[in-house]
């Protein structure tokens, strides 16, 4: 898929509890994790939103600073935000607490996104819907969900046309499934950058 039709959507959220702070805004390797995404995110797409609850961040062009529109409703709120700013047909999302995205998976949703409005993976028998694939016409339907009261961003992903990627198909994308680490915890933050640096030490 040509990289000028699609854009990418990170989803900063905002203050998280077990954390303390914003997580976007939280360092690994003395980078804000929210770059880390965008760094894998970057040779897929034509520019980069930050959606969310953002009071602390900085970006240049072109990323885009895109506050949650209304504020409140959690990550499908962000979503269909993102989905109605891009000026895209198709979307690459992340939420900024996975900072170790694999690449090869991000090739994979798009490779299993022709005829389909969403693509994402699972965890077990649960849908992991905040590291997917959205076409932009998820928007209107998200924006029904929140009228009625549903935030749960996998219910969308059961309203439309989607795809689920097997194990098989992730496991190939990802061996290790790092890219399904969700930093929510100061231990998940260390995990991670103990998996970065030892990343970085193999590549030298």
């Amino acid at each position: 898929m040509d990289p000028r039709t699609i854009s990418g959507i990170i989803l900063t959220g905002g203050r998280s509890t077990r954390m303390g702070n914003d997580k976007a805004t939280l360092e690994l390797s003395g980078v804000p994790m929210w770059r880390h995404v965008a760094s894998v995110l970057q040779p897929f797409v034509d520019r980069i939103l930050l959606v969310g609850a953002i009071d602390d961040l900085m970006a240049d062009p072109p990323i885009t600073i895109v506050p949650d529109n209304p504020p409140g409703l959690g990550p499908l709120g962000g979503l269909a935000t993102g989905l109605e700013k891009s000026g895209k047909t198709h979307h690459l999302v992340v939420a900024t607490d996975y900072p170790l995205i694999r690449p090869d998976l991000l090739d994979l949703l798009l490779r299993r996104s022709p005829g389909r409005m969403a693509v994402c993976g699972q965890s077990g028998q649960l849908l992991e819907p905040l590291i997917g694939y959205y076409h932009s016409s998820c928007a209107p339907v998200a924006r029904a969900m929140l009228a009625e009261g549903e935030v749960r961003t996998y219910r969308l992903i059961e309203r439309v046309t989607s795809y689920v990627l097997s194990d098989s198909e992730y496991e190939r994308a990802d061996p290790g499934r790092l890219s399904q680490i969700n930093v929510n915890t100061p231990a998940d933050l260390r995990l991670v950058a103990e998996i970065m640096q030892r990343e970085a030490g193999q590549s030298q």
